[in-house]
């Protein structure tokens, strides 16, 4: 019988790090210690999970089918916690997961509204587009605000608002262009943002082919680093909502594309257990001018 879950822990920083002595520098531990750990993880289970290799350690087949039991252990555990700490108060708040980028544009300015429109206190949580379906199906979170529809029946999804993508500069260079005219310039890019690349194509525009200067993680890092530096001319693509006072005060240009908009849904969803709190924060949806 299992009941020393330190072992777990272990095995799981040991994968993460592809190395016992990392492993043992992460946890704190020495590294015997660590293969200790390990040794006895085996012998209760009576299978082998890694084998050492010169460059690092490899999962055997066993060892992945555990890892994958460990990662469901792991998101049980983080529940556990998020639920035993609401126990400890009468106010239990709503948690709210999203992106970086809805979190600090849009729902930072709208805390009091979405406050009193669920009748809750608020804990925002900030979660990669790609994990949030799962943080929220996990109940780790009691609404998520994401980026792309989904079709899962256990889920409830509502449309929040939308908003629209534009060109901008941070030197004015231009009122408009061609779709055919972008490879000219010398691009900030969202790496994030993939979808982009279709709409593009869609357009006759190759986005390989575009002078990419910078690449980086998320629109507000695109935003600051477009308004900061100004050793060369950059444009990049923008949320509207992100970057209207600087397209006021002067630090930023639109530029329009002939033939070319492109909008961006963004939609609230719920478990369905949850369809009372979904409905009282769609109170708020007027709130959204995008």
């Amino acid at each position: 019988m299992i009941n020393d879950f330190s072992k777990f822990y272990t095995f799981m920083e040991i994968v993460k790090e592809r190395s016992f002595s990392k492993a043992s520098r992460s946890l704190g531990i020495s590294q015997p210690a660590v293969t200790l750990q390990m040794k006895k993880l085996e012998e209760m289970l009576q299978t082998t999970l890694i084998m050492r290799k010169k460059n690092g350690i490899v999962l055997t087949h066993e060892g992945e089918k555990f890892y994958k039991l460990c990662t469901q252990f792991e998101s049980a555990m983080f529940r556990f916690k998020d639920e035993l700490s609401r126990i400890k108060t009468d106010k239990v708040p709503l948690v709210i997961a999203t992106t970086q980028l809805i979190a600090e544009a849009v729902i930072s300015i709208l805390l009091d509204k979405i406050s009193q429109s669920v009748g809750s206190e608020l804990d925002i949580r900030i979660k990669e587009q790609n994990e949030l379906i799962n943080y929220l199906k996990d109940r780790r979170s009691d609404i998520a605000i994401i980026l792309e529809q989904s079709l899962d029946s256990s889920l409830l999804v509502k449309k929040l608002f939308d908003y629209e993508l534009i060109l901008v500069s941070n030197k004015k260079i231009a009122e408009s262009v061609k779709p055919e005219e972008l490879i000219k310039f010398k691009f900030i890019k969202d790496r994030t943002r993939t979808y982009l690349d279709d709409i593009l194509h869609k357009h006759g525009v190759d986005a390989h082919a575009l002078d990419v200067a910078y690449s980086l993680d998320g629109s507000i890092m695109v935003c600051r680093a477009l308004a900061s530096n100004h050793a060369d001319t950059y444009v990049a693509f923008l949320p509207r909502f992100l970057i209207e006072n600087e397209l006021k005060n002067g630090r930023l240009f639109e530029i329009n594309i002939a033939k070319f908009k492109l909008t961006r849904s963004v939609y609230a969803a719920a478990l369905k257990e949850n369809e009372e709190a979904l409905h009282k924060f769609l109170k708020i949806k007027t709130s959204f001018n995008f």
